[in-house]
């Protein structure tokens, strides 16, 4: 079965299904489901809130050799009252909090949702920074790391028992490593 039936047959029948991102972002308390289109969305059984041209997301990158890559979430153009809930109630309900981005894809002639959203991107938010730009426009900021980020292996490690050692001398962790090399396993076994 394929994972994304209805977007293939579209293709299949010469169009071209476009696409768009969803974003949720799961505050404490309640969360947020926003997508980069306009007006209110209903796919995967959630509403979603468009946010048109009011938000940004840049940064979606894959996490390669141990880096941190960010992706940032933006949302410009508000008003100061809530640039100010922001800055008083954000920060406590975003910072570690997860953040998922999905992919749907619409039919070409009547945006109607195909198939259901993609996760394609989940990190953890950093607590959110305020700005208001030189044309005087509010901005509030979301900075989200990869949930695959892994931060306490140095670049260029090995899982081997003597990189282990230099790191972390008598811990036995990876001692038997060496041994699974072209090992048979059976399972089960009986």
């Amino acid at each position: 079965m394929s994972l994304f039936p209805d977007t293939i047959r579209e293709a299949l029948a010469g169009r071209k299904p476009k696409s768009a991102n969803l974003i949720l972002f799961d505050f404490v308390g309640e969360p947020v489901r926003v997508w980069t289109g306009n007006g209110r969305l209903k796919a995967g059984g959630q509403t979603w809130d468009g946010l048109g041209t009011l938000g940004s997301i840049s940064g979606l990158e894959q996490a390669i050799n141990g880096e941190a890559p960010e992706a940032s979430f933006v949302l410009s153009g508000i008003d100061a009252q809530i640039m100010r809930l922001a800055r008083e109630e954000f920060g406590e309900k975003a910072k570690n909090r997860k953040v998922t981005v999905y992919v749907q894809f619409f039919g070409q002639d009547d945006d109607v949702p195909l198939d259901q959203p993609y996760p394609i991107w989940s990190g953890r938010m950093h607590a959110p920074l305020f700005n208001i730009t030189a044309d005087g426009a509010r901005e509030v900021t979301v900075t989200a790391e990869s949930l695959f980020t892994l931060r306490s292996r140095p670049n260029f490690a090995m899982y081997t028992d003597r990189d282990q050692q230099k790191r972390f001398d008598g811990d036995k962790g990876f001692q038997f490593v060496a041994t699974l090399r072209n090992k048979i396993v059976t399972w089960p076994d009986f």
